[in-house]
């Protein structure tokens, strides 16, 4: 009898190491009966569930892929803080980034959430976000998709005589200020629209679109952790999150607005390229810009083309920031190439990102 107390008491302590080693700070919690309940590590750490779901979408999404944490350690912190894991953490809490790490690593599933500190997988920062130009974005979880997609330049600093290269601009992530009606350089006398797409959702911005129809779609490549608005393997697509208010929605070019935005968009770089602004890529050209309209024309070029939603972020105010851009131009006398802009280049809409 006595062996077999000592035998179960041994099992015992080893179902405990094994439950216990594999958590850690609060998800650990002191009293055993609530260890044996739902707050234990096979909560999170099972082969079924919402989690399993979660992690095969995000293999599939923009921040799980090798090119994105190639820019974590190269120069300055924002390719740093928004590249990497612990980045993201040290720049988020502290304001700074101490780079350059040994170990690098994608933005993963702690990156957002920190279910080993807070014992749960509520996001990590959701409060307003403050962009450049001093507006505020709030639209709930969104504003922690908004620390790192926002413009990194600020449309009132722009100065006439102003120096512009290939990477001057709003840089990658410019959807935060679009969604927000914000930060577009906005020329005297134009009224701006405001289509107000992040108020849709309950207010919920970016997740009620990216994140729309959770673990209702088939495979993990559309949705969800994926962020994706199309499966670009199935042509599959999200636009069942249109419906609401556009119950007759097919595809993303929802009343000709990604048709009319690629029309405004090529018009405004031919209109650039033929001012000695850009390139035949559309790159922008090293240089000094006199004129602070100009230089602003070409800073809307730029935020749309980086926004990559090719209009459905903020419809109205894209096309208004597009052709007041392009008004200004043609009133200094600038002409396109053609009708259709610089030829060769692809007026297609295609999916939002």
């Amino acid at each position: 009898m006595k062996r077999t107390i000592v035998l179960l008491g041994t099992v015992l302590l080893l179902a405990v190491l094994v439950i216990g080693g594999g958590c850690e700070r609060k998800v650990v919690i002191e009293q055993g009966d609530d260890l044996i309940a739902s707050n234990n590590c096979f909560t999170c750490h099972g082969d079924e569930g919402i989690l399993s779901a979660a992690k095969g979408e995000w293999q599939n999404s923009i921040h799980a892929s090798g090119n994105n944490v190639d820019y974590t350690n190269r120069g300055g912190t924002d390719c740093t803080a928004c590249h990497d894991h612990q980045g993201f953490l040290d720049f988020t809490s502290t304001g700074e980034v101490d780079s350059p790490y040994d170990m690098v690593s994608s933005i993963h599933c702690f990156t957002c959430h920190a279910p080993h500190t807070r014992g749960d997988l509520t996001l990590r920062e959701i409060g307003p976000y403050t962009l450049i130009n001093g507006d505020v974005f709030d639209h709930g979880a969104a504003n922690l998709c908004v620390n790192c997609h926002h413009s990194r330049l600020s449309a009132s600093s722009i100065t006439a005589d102003q120096s512009v290269n290939r990477y001057w601009g709003p840089h990658h992530g410019p959807q935060g200020d679009l969604l927000n009606a914000s930060n577009g350089y906005e020329f005297a006398g134009y009224e701006y629209g405001n289509t107000g797409h992040a108020n849709n959702f309950d207010n919920s911005g970016c997740i009620g679109c990216h994140m729309g129809n959770p673990r209702t779609h088939v495979g993990y490549k559309i949705g969800g952790h994926s962020f994706n608005m199309i499966d670009e393997e199935s042509g599959a697509t999200l636009v069942g999150v249109c419906e609401t208010c556009h119950p007759e929605a097919e595809d993303y070019d929802i009343d000709g607005v990604q048709t009319e935005v690629a029309g405004l968009l090529v018009d405004l770089e031919a209109l650039l390229f033929a001012a000695g602004i850009v390139d035949i890529s559309g790159n922008t050209l090293t240089g000094t810009i006199a004129d602070i309209n100009v230089a602003g024309a070409l800073f809307n070029y730029k935020m749309v083309e980086e926004d990559r939603s090719h209009g459905i972020h903020n419809p109205e105010y894209i096309i208004d920031l597009l052709e007041s851009s392009i008004a200004y131009l043609e009133s200094l006398g600038a002409k396109k190439l053609s009708p259709n802009g610089i030829a060769g280049l692809d007026m297609t809409p295609v999916s939002a990102h």
